[in-house]
């Protein structure tokens, strides 16, 4: 007897903008005295979400149920919460005015977090500013390829003597593939639970493969992984396969960072060092099994039955035991590149039961964490056009529409990172990642302590700054004091010091943090690659900046940049509107949770790989002359 349960329908994620509702009034729990309730408008295509309470409009968005973007939680130094209020309300705070241009404060543009009403205000917002729904749920009906089936079967007699598996595979009415633990434990399990078992299959394509058997009627508690293996960070997402829940998600530094912070140094020892390939493997399973423990910690990990895995193509193989020296060496060919499926332990991953999924690879350079991307920005079924780069020590970049889709990868470096900086460290407590220079230098740091450091996105801020203020010129020169005495404050004057024969601008003397003509040189060089591969695709697809009507920029670095200083210093091409560029956070492991949770998405993505068109930047006959243009900070 079988009693099958494929999938079972769960909360596809709410959006407040389908869903009508009446919003009654909020009183917002302030203490001031000087501060008066207010009824507050928020508006989206026409719906209008309102509340009445006191504080900013950042406040007031989350009493109506709507949400300004906020990354730094309203300490004004994300400037995410752009927005343009309609109505009256107090004036600009000293923060907005370093935060904001005066073109945009003319505009009526304003930092949610600082502005509050003063009367009835009106303030209307971009569709992605709405919550789309609770905390980790995908707007997707899940359509896992994992089926479950209850199965209640005959036990073995003199007139049946059937073999266990034939038992197993009469009653699911088809063949199964079998891996052999799964065979060497079926004897047991079958008897110990008297023939009624559950058989859980990985359907994806082709002849289902039998995952598990288990005692009893176990249907309901199946989840699946979904793993971003970033060069410096590697992500995981636990999901319930029916629902599309997710249960919880983990992060860690990549364990292989003892042999190189960049693809290359890792892709040399691999191939040069005795053991070098065995070395990377063992250290990203290790990774892998530190997250696969954090997430699985209330559940039991043999109920995990699917595994997604996106990375860079050297990631991919790294994980798969693949020797790189392809890859790494002219004329850089993939040992794979197609989808690839294996038993998750045959990795050596603490997942005895799962099949692991590994989406395929655009190209050499451009792997599955591109094509995550693409999944999840949409650029593959765009009307227009789009570019959606991810900014890391390898960035990549995609570009174009449902039409035609390009895509290429620039090795940047460390330098977004932190690393190989003066000063530089990864995105945690005590980075400035935010800094502005007028009479003097204000910075801010992740967690408001003291600052230790500076990570990427305010190394990009800092330099952006600099430019501005005219302590670095357009060729990326630190300018010695003597020739900017005269034009620039007493304080900026006395942060340009003169170190081990060269000069450096101090951000912070206790503890010393500074910008070094070093740091300059490599930010300029790291952002030359990214613009010079954004303005050949563009060329190749035969598309000016006005074409361009969505520029998505992924990672967690491309969600923290400000857009104003990535245009300032031309990270990417200073035509582009600002206003079309967004920071989409971690696309690559949205595209994976994407693909975990469907297979038409599935499907779609290994489509996609095979029509993206995909070139090695460096082999382009216009690379080098590009990338000299590129050098220059800004216009």
């Amino acid at each position: 007897m079988q009693q099958d349960r494929a999938t079972r329908p769960g909360p596809a994620g709410r959006s407040l903008t389908s869903e009508p509702r009446e919003l009654p009034a909020a009183r917002w729990e302030g203490t001031r005295d000087d501060m008066t309730s207010h009824p507050i408008r928020f508006v989206l295509h026409d719906r209008i979400y309102a509340a009445q309470g006191e504080g900013t409009l950042l406040d007031l968005a989350a009493l109506a149920g709507v949400s300004l973007p906020s990354l730094c939680g309203g300490r004004g130094k994300c400037a995410k919460c752009r927005c343009r209020p309609e109505g009256p309300i107090t004036p600009a705070t000293p923060l907005e005015a370093e935060m904001l241009s005066p073109e945009e404060l003319a505009q009526g543009i304003r930092l949610g977090c600082q502005v509050r009403p003063l009367g009835a205000v009106a303030v209307r917002l971009q569709a992605e500013s709405l919550d789309k729904g609770e905390a980790g749920e995908l707007a997707l009906q899940p359509e896992p390829g994992l089926r479950q089936a209850y199965l209640e079967l005959p036990r073995p007699a003199r007139h049946d003597d059937c073999a266990d598996l034939e038992r197993i595979e009469q009653g699911l009415g088809h063949s199964v593939k079998v891996a052999l633990p799964v065979l060497q434990g079926l004897p047991t399990v079958l008897r110990q639970s008297d023939f009624r078992v559950t058989a859980s299959l990985w359907a994806h394509d082709g002849s289902p493969e039998l995952l598990a058997v288990e005692a009893g009627d176990r249907r309901g508690e199946a989840y699946g992984l979904a793993v971003d293996i970033g060069t410096t960070t590697v992500v995981g997402y636990l999901h319930d396969l029916l629902t599309g829940r997710e249960i919880a998600r983990a992060s860690r530094l990549n364990g292989q960072q003892p042999w190189g912070a960049d693809v290359l140094s890792r892709a040399s020892h691999a191939m040069e060092a005795a053991g070098g390939l065995a070395d990377l493997q063992r250290a990203i399973v290790e990774t892998l099994n530190h997250i696969i423990a954090e997430c699985t910690a209330r559940i039991d990990p043999r109920h995990v039955y699917c595994v997604t895995v996106v990375g860079n193509s050297l990631m991919h193989h790294l994980a798969l035991g693949l020797p790189p020296a392809p890859i790494a060496v002219s004329p850089y060919v993939p040992v794979a590149r197609g989808p690839l499926t294996v038993r998750a332990a045959e990795l050596g991953l603490a997942l005895p039961n799962a099949s692991a999924y590994f989406l395929p690879l655009i190209g050499a350079y451009v792997g599955a964490d591109t094509l995550a991307v693409i999944l999840a920005t949409g650029l593959d079924e765009s009307a227009e056009v789009g570019l959606a780069v991810d900014i890391g020590t390898n960035g990549e970049m995609a570009l174009g529409s449902r039409e035609r889709l390009l895509a290429c990868s620039a090795p940047a470096g460390p330098a977004f990172e932190g690393a190989e900086i003066r000063f530089g460290m990864r995105a945690t407590t005590g980075a400035i990642d935010r800094v502005r220079i007028r009479d003097d230098v204000r910075v801010w740091t992740i967690g408001d302590a003291p600052p230790c450091g500076i990570c990427g996105s305010g190394l990009v801020d800092a330099v952006a700054q600099m430019v501005g203020s005219g302590l670095v010129d357009r060729g990326g020169r630190l300018l010695p004091r003597p020739q900017v005495e005269g034009r620039l404050s007493a304080s900026l004057l006395e942060r340009l010091v003169s170190r081990d024969g060269g000069w450096e601008f101090v951000l912070a003397r206790d503890p010393y943090v500074a910008v070094t003509q070093e740091d300059v040189r490599k930010l300029q060089l790291a952002k030359a690659t990214i613009e010079c591969g954004v303005r050949i695709l563009m060329e190749e697809l035969g598309v000016e900046m006005p074409g361009v009507a969505s520029v998505a920029l992924a990672g967690a670095f491309g969600n923290f940049i400000d857009p104003r200083s990535a245009l300032a210093i031309g990270l990417l091409p200073a035509e582009l509107p600002r206003d079309r560029i967004r920071g989409v956070g971690n696309a690559a492991g949205q595209g994976a949770r994407m693909a975990l949770l469907s297979r038409t998405l599935r499907r779609r993505a290994e489509a996609v790989a095979r029509r993206v068109e995909y070139f090695e930047l460096s082999k382009h006959p216009r690379f080098e002359e590009r990338f000299v243009d590129c050098l220059r900070l800004g216009e």
